[in-house]
């Protein structure tokens, strides 16, 4: 899938949004879709993508053309948009113009942190992650002027995006509340830790940089064990909540605070002065140490015997799942998403209350061994259920998640498609759909359930669902149609045929040019579709044994035709319904010119040649479609 992904904001790489691009990204790139990342002016370097000299040449406005490349590639906003406010302005007005001029180069827009940036209205289908609503639960986290943003203007437009995800079901829960958002317009999804859940591969909680591969030395348990306390997150007053850890951690007794330092790994962020008085003023002022910014936390991690998380709100919590994962005891908030995410692994505390946060620690420094190996298994179950790769599959699936009036679409791509027909199974039934079929089907439950149910695959077919895609929020990679598939499938060959279809003589006319035209595959017999007893015909076609029975009744009589015949078709390996195939290929009905094909005018041609036949589906039937389009859409 051709993805376009804003990377914006980046944050400098320091903070839980930026893992979760980078990670994210890493996730999409290495299951095969082709990127492009929209990312802040400077911000380019961290996934290793290619950034296109036109957008390196002009500071003052994006790339003017997508680069062409097949290869990884960055597309960098204004230079003006280093600036917060002119980036939120920019990425809502300015951003949907630009791909709407370039909206046949991508299949989808993903948004990777939609809690900060959205955009007015969407030209593309587009999934948008949100990674909390913490405005809504700590007063005072913002400006007053970023505030309102984002309680106010941001969730109105939020919510046209065709695809919400909430990286936890407390995220969710907060949409619903506080953006009144459908509960089923928003999927969790829960973010990852790497590779089949190694620690070593996934990022941190982002405040302070990435890990590596190792874990603690000796782990909690066993001799000479690490004892420090850490917690990892930007050194940020209140949210961040800083200050009753440190007066918790100074009502320990001082043999206590002396055997386990607290270690508060992360960058000077928002207010962070406070933090560092109250630290200084604590009787245990000798055992807390402030890190700063850390490129590599693994010295932290070997050195961590506890880790605790305090947080007054989080959206998921990164490096909770990242300690349960290396065998580490965890404390954490019970409110927010903490507590989910820490389930039955964690300790959990009210982080408003000081002395709620020491007596967690004081039972998470006094538990038993067998006990603490009881905690350290459960953490390691908790932090095994999340995966940037199930993360990354989970968005895609929103966006392959095609359905029209109430038919499942398969959206892939003409190669794709031509694999599935080239399978060896027998019985196999597909099908194409175009705004005509859709049309059909709204009123026909019969041919719905026969679509639905029966086939193996139901591919897009045209203009008409490439802009129900982009209005209900899937993506079509390719226009999949038959007309050009199956004679793409001749060429290649190696497969035999039976047509089967359209007026006396037309289907033999077909099979005749066919021979003539794609001399490796075969092409075994034809018989028109107005046979009065079809028990011979599906005799003769059995006796032959294709690997690719062709039916073009016109729709939807050859898909109910082919539901009811399909079990009496013995030796056949697929059976395709083809619509008007066989004229084209005998010559009888001639093919739109390559250029309108490409413009997607093929049915002003089939108009034009045909009037009278095409003007109630195409003139009348268009309408129609847009409009019943437009009001499932609003559902």
């Amino acid at each position: 899938m051709r993805l376009l992904v804003s990377c914006i904001p980046y944050d400098r790489g320091k903070s839980g949004i930026s893992v979760y691009v980078r990670e994210t990204v890493a996730a999409l790139a290495a299951q095969g879709h082709e990127l492009t990342l929209l990312c802040e002016p400077g911000e380019e370097g961290f996934s290793g993508y290619e950034t296109a000299d036109e957008g390196r040449e002009r500071s003052s406005r994006l790339a003017s053309d997508v680069p062409r490349q097949k290869s990884r590639r960055v597309v960098l906003a204004p230079w003006w948009t280093r600036r917060p406010a002119l980036s939120m302005l920019w990425h809502l007005l300015v951003l949907p113009f630009w791909i709407r001029r370039r909206r046949n180069s991508f299949d989808a827009f993903f948004i990777c942190s939609a809690n900060r940036r959205v955009c007015a209205w969407y030209p593309l289908p587009t999934v948008a992650t949100v990674h909390d609503l913490a405005n809504f639960h700590v007063p005072g986290k913002y400006s007053r002027l970023r505030m309102f943003y984002l309680a106010h203007i941001l969730p109105r437009f939020a919510k046209k995006a065709h695809h919400l995800v909430a990286v936890s079901g407390s995220t969710k829960a907060d949409m619903v509340k506080f953006w009144r958002c459908r509960e089923d317009k928003v999927t969790v999804l829960y973010n990852g830790l790497g590779d089949s859940g190694d620690p070593g591969k996934s990022g941190d909680s982002g405040k302070t940089g990435n890990s590596g591969k190792s874990g603690n030395s000796g782990g909690p348990g066993g001799p000479g064990r690490p004892n420090a306390i850490l917690y990892i997150s930007r050194i940020e007053h209140p949210g961040k909540n800083h200050l009753r850890l440190i007066e918790a951690y100074s009502r320990l007794p001082p043999e206590t605070a002396a055997a386990h330092p607290l270690v508060l790994a992360g960058a000077d962020w928002k207010d962070s002065a406070p933090v560092h008085e109250a630290a200084a003023k604590s009787p245990n002022a000798a055992h807390i140490r402030f890190t700063g910014f850390v490129d590599d936390l693994e010295a932290l991690w070997r050195d961590a015997g506890f880790y605790v998380f305090p947080s007054l709100f989080e959206g998921f919590g990164l490096s909770l799942a990242e300690a349960m994962a290396r065998g580490i005891p965890c404390a954490c908030s019970n409110n927010g998403s903490l507590g989910e995410i820490g389930a039955d692994a964690a300790i959990k505390f009210d982080p408003q209350d000081a002395g709620s946060i020491a007596a967690a620690l004081e039972e998470l420094l006094g538990e038993s061994e067998e006990n603490r190996a009881a905690r350290i298994e459960r953490g390691r179950a908790r932090a095994a259920c999340f995966s940037w790769e199930k993360h990354a599959r989970g968005i895609v699936s929103l966006l392959g998640n095609a359905t029209v009036f109430g038919v499942g679409i398969d959206c892939t791509t003409n190669a794709e498609a031509a694999a599935a027909l080239r399978k060896p199974q027998g019985g196999r039934f597909f099908a194409f759909v175009n705004a005509h079929c859709l049309n059909v089907a709204y009123r026909d439950g019969e041919y719905r359930e026969i679509l639905n149910g029966r086939c193996e695959r139901v591919w897009p077919d045209g203009v008409g669902v490439l802009m129900a895609g982009r209005k209900l929020g899937f993506a079509v990679p390719e226009n999949v149609n038959g007309t050009d598939l199956l004679p793409l499938v001749m060429e290649e060959g190696g497969l035999s045929f039976w047509f089967l279809g359209a007026a006396p003589g037309v289907a033999e006319e077909a099979m005749r040019r066919c021979r003539e035209r794609f001399p490796r595959s075969r092409f075994l017999g034809a018989s028109d579709g107005f046979a009065k007893d079809w028990n011979p015909v599906i005799a003769e076609i059995s006796a032959a044994r294709p690997d690719v029975l062709l039916v073009g009744m016109g729709v939807p009589l050859q898909e109910k035709w082919i539901a009811a015949h399909i079990g009496d078709l013995k030796g056949v390996g697929a059976v395709v319904a083809i619509g008007a195939l066989l004229d084209f290929l005998s010559g009888r009905v001639r093919r739109a010119p390559v250029w309108m094909r490409r413009a997607k005018l093929e049915w002003v041609w089939r108009l034009a040649i045909e009037p009278r036949r095409m003007f109630r589906r195409y003139v009348i039937g268009n309408f129609l479609f847009l409009r019943r389009v437009g009001q499932e859409a609003k559902k």
